[in-house]
């Protein structure tokens, strides 16, 4: 606790400087920039590869902005979990108190087992304070888009559960492309066993200068990555014209673990029914209207996909 203390006392505001893309031959080049006042910089590089340059010169860059912009709020989580500064203030774009509200709920849900680990106080009255950017004529209405339907985009995470959507909708008849985040060997192997139509891969670059800060003291945890991974989707199936995002989230990700101040905390809260119906509503109202997002596992226990997983004999490699 003492060494919290410290910590947000030297660091007193963590800021979401900006954001910027450019195209660098057939990728997408993403870059955030985070600030731990008074002297820590933070950079990530996000890399999506073989856009199509037709797609990419007809859609709407506003809309591409706002999407970016809106996955920078979750990327931020990774260093300001180095201080948990006591103020957030968002100056790479504007969003509205909706927004806010989602972001609030992200971080006091989704890093339950960070404030858990840590030891934090995350309900005591002012634990951190959200500043944004309020300025009416930056606000992005939802983009009202009309998708390819019959496109479904899944995530490869690299286990079974992956898989088992991906057959799920494979018997369903529908176009299945996959995208994973800095691929390894068992995405490659599902992605081409399934014989997937796209597969589009994404590298990821978070600052170094987080691991030496480790070793000095500064903080660490779990953050909501799966909400990270919703959000690149959506930038994703904009990018590719997809209707559909499927995830792999089954039943028990909605149980909680354990209590902590009076409070439950899920550490798989960002794959949760609870984060799933938030995200919707949210990227509905604020993002993308068109877009059909769920879990085809979602009713299912671990027990049961294992057991579909079993007679997927193909996929069961070493």
């Amino acid at each position: 606790m003492r060494n919290l203390k410290r910590l947000q006392k030297s660091y007193p505001e963590f800021i979401y400087k900006s954001y910027s893309y450019a195209k660098k031959g057939n990728n997408l080049e993403i870059l955030f920039y985070f600030l731990i006042k008074p002297d820590l910089e933070f950079n990530t590089k996000i890399n999506i590869k073989d856009i199509n340059q037709k797609r990419f010169n007809n859609i709407d860059h506003k809309v591409l902005k706002n999407l970016i912009f809106h996955l920078g709020l979750i990327e931020m989580l990774n260093y300001w979990k180095l201080t948990c500064s006591p103020e957030i203030k968002i100056e790479a774009g504007s969003i509205k108190s909706n927004g806010l509200d989602f972001l609030k709920k992200t971080i006091e849900r989704g890093m339950g087992q960070y404030f858990y680990e840590n030891k934090i106080n995350f309900l005591k009255n002012g634990f951190f304070k959200l500043e944004a950017k309020r300025k009416k004529n930056e606000f992005n209405k939802p983009s009202d888009e009309n998708f390819d339907h019959k496109k479904y985009l899944v995530p490869i995470g690299g286990g079974k559960d992956s898989a088992v959507v991906i057959e799920i909708l494979k018997n369903k008849g529908a176009i299945i492309g996959g995208f994973s985040l800095n691929e390894q060997k068992p995405q490659k192997e599902i992605a081409k066993i399934a014989g997937l139509k796209e597969k589009i891969s994404v590298k990821r670059e978070i600052d170094q200068k987080i691991f030496s800060l480790n070793k000095r003291g500064f903080l660490n945890g779990h953050v909501p990555f799966s909400a990270f991974l919703s959000f690149l989707g959506l930038i994703i199936a904009y990018l590719f014209d997809y209707k559909n995002i499927a995830f792999a989230w089954e039943k028990s990700s909605s149980e909680p673990n354990l209590k902590y101040k009076n409070r439950w905390i899920n550490h798989q809260w960002s794959k949760s029914l609870e984060f799933e119906i938030l995200f919707k509503n949210y990227c509905k109202s604020n993002l993308l209207k068109n877009i059909n997002f769920f879990s085809p596992l979602r009713d299912n226990s671990e027990l049961e996909i294992s057991k579909m997983f079993s007679e997927m004999n193909k996929y069961h490699f070493c």
